[in-house]
């Protein structure tokens, strides 16, 4: 494991509350997570929703998280954190394939590590279960 991106992320994880890209980058990190490791744009806003509700965020702080994706995405590009590219998806509802944006993440151990203890998290998983 490349012990300098986990440097990276603990000191991301540090100054999450310094700007709402910071905080959107962990919550997309934590919901990749989530996902073991790759997801749809759809399925990933969908998560990032439940992780916010369970927050008990404002109507006001998700729409601030959510005007910060686009550079939280770059902040996490940059740092060689996720891959996101464009490609086709089925939908079954559809004759044809949507073009929507893959995220994925090769560092999925790394995650599992520095974000393993994280209670939120817990209780996310734990309201998946059922």
């Amino acid at each position: 494991m490349d012990e300098s991106l986990e440097k990276r992320v603990r000191s991301l994880l540090e100054r999450q509350d310094e700007s709402a890209a910071n905080r959107a980058a962990i919550d997309i990190l934590k919901a990749l997570l989530l996902l073991y490791g790759s997801a749809w744009e759809s399925d990933l806003k969908d998560m990032l929703a439940m992780i916010w509700g369970a927050r008990q965020l404002s109507l006001e702080e998700m729409g601030e998280l959510q005007a910060a994706m686009s550079d939280a995405e770059k902040v996490l590009q940059e740092m060689g954190l996720i891959k996101i590219e464009e490609r086709y998806r089925g939908d079954l509802s559809r004759s044809e394939a949507t073009l929507e944006k893959l995220y994925t993440t090769d560092h999925l151990l790394l995650l599992m590590k520095v974000l393993g203890g994280d209670k939120e998290l817990d209780r996310i998983r734990f309201q998946l279960q059922g």
